[in-house]
């Protein structure tokens, strides 16, 4: 890219970019996405997660709004991913069945005549995760009585391991980084044939990927829609999370297209990393959509822990998101102490959830900050609008930051 400004301001690495306007590829246009729709509709538990309003910080902060996309209460899974994942089954086995893909429900995938074949075909689902991911697979895969493999690298939270295995998971824990674990994952899947449903791109994987990113499209078709029910201003900044950029690129192309067919104004996406690992950060940085952050890395935003971009997605970040912030921990700790402490709707926001929280209110309030919020064109009249990506996942976790007060800010 060119045009890059880099800034550490309060521990927080900023790198500023000027967009360059270019299409989106076929696979994330708008026309693509109402099959989406029409299969999670069809899901146990579907209805589309609230927009929260946070006046009280809007005014602190001189903004005109604050608002939190609550993912949170998704499938009463806790987090958004299963929106991916489940999109992607339902795509795959729509092809091998012989199923319309446009019109597939999961009224289609249970009936007795497609569940004796599941069976007798030995239908099988293996991923790589950092948690929500694989409690997606696991959940989508429980709805098909499907069997599923899941793997996860070192110092997974065990309360994450847990609320996968109690979805009737095989659960592996691993002792290699986030991408070790994927390309074991993928070894073990080609070695007994089961169906790999990953997340992120690998040599040669690529379809499945972009059927997981079509996924999230939901939220993004939700969010447009509670705006206009719920009388809200547009946004004008949007904070999107990103391990390897999947939900960030998805969501960016998503809304992006959205607003201009509604001829609103292009709001500027910045893009949210851990410090230790922010592997889309470089990337951008560099010029490299392959930059990678090797290792295992440690950060309590245990589900942005991953250290190589998504191929399909990192040029069009490159291309298209205003900033990247390379947050240190405590940007997320606020953000979960800040969710439980407001005072018109407290939610609960786990950590890789509340770092768009906290990345916002430490943006727009922080002296430390002015210049970003000059770069940003932020004042009065900006709307501010962040996604809670996931609930308390490692309850301990979350008593000992929210209520005991660990990771303070600086």
């Amino acid at each position: 890219m060119t045009n890059q400004q880099e800034l550490e301001l309060y521990q927080i690495k900023m790198l500023f970019n000027q967009p360059a306007a270019a299409a989106f590829p076929e696979w994330l246009q708008p026309r693509q996405t109402k099959a989406v729709q029409h299969f999670h509709q069809s899901l146990p538990q579907y209805q589309p997660t609230p927009l929260l309003t946070l006046p009280r910080l809007a005014a602190e902060g001189g903004v005109q709004a604050v608002l939190i996309k609550n993912e949170a209460e998704r499938f009463g899974l806790n987090a958004f991913k299963a929106l991916g994942s489940s999109w992607a089954i339902a795509r795959l086995l729509a092809e091998r069945l012989g199923l319309n893909p446009e019109t597939v429900c999961l009224a289609d995938l249970t009936q007795p005549e497609i569940q004796s074949r599941l069976a007798a075909e030995k239908i099988t689902f293996c991923t790589a995760t950092d948690g929500n991911h694989g409690r997606g697979v696991a959940w989508t895969a429980s709805l098909l009585n499907c069997p599923c493999h899941i793997y996860l690298p070192a110092g997974a939270e065990p309360e994450r391991v847990q609320a996968i295995a109690q979805l009737g998971a095989e659960v592996i824990t691993t002792e290699l980084s986030y991408d070790d674990t994927a390309a074991l994952a993928r070894e073990q899947a080609n070695t007994h044939g089961w169906l790999l449903v990953q997340d992120t791109t690998l040599p040669g994987y690529t379809e499945i990927p972009k059927l997981i990113i079509q996924g999230y499209s939901t939220m993004a078709t939700e969010i447009m829609a509670q705006l206009q029910q719920q009388e809200l201003p547009t946004p004008t900044h949007i904070f999107l999370q990103a391990g390897v950029g999947s939900m960030a690129g998805g969501m960016l192309a998503f809304l992006a297209q959205a607003m201009a067919q509604s001829a609103q104004p292009h709001p500027k996406f910045i893009i949210l990393e851990p410090k230790q690992v922010n592997c889309c950060y470089l990337a951008a940085q560099s010029g490299n959509p392959a930059a990678s952050v090797p290792g295992v890395q440690q950060t309590i935003m245990a589900g942005l822990n991953c250290g190589t971009p998504c191929s399909v997605v990192m040029p069009l970040l490159q291309a298209q998101a205003d900033c990247f912030m390379a947050c240190p921990d405590f940007v997320a700790a606020h953000g979960m102490r800040l969710a439980n402490s407001t005072q018109a709707a407290p939610f609960i926001s786990g950590e890789s959830g509340a770092v768009a929280l906290g990345a916002i209110d430490l943006l727009l309030q922080r002296p430390e900050m002015a210049q970003a919020r000059q770069i940003l064109n932020i004042n009065t009249n900006s709307v501010m609008l962040g996604i809670n990506t996931e609930g308390a996942m490692a309850p301990s976790v979350w008593q000992k930051i929210v209520k005991e007060g660990a990771c303070p800010l600086p």
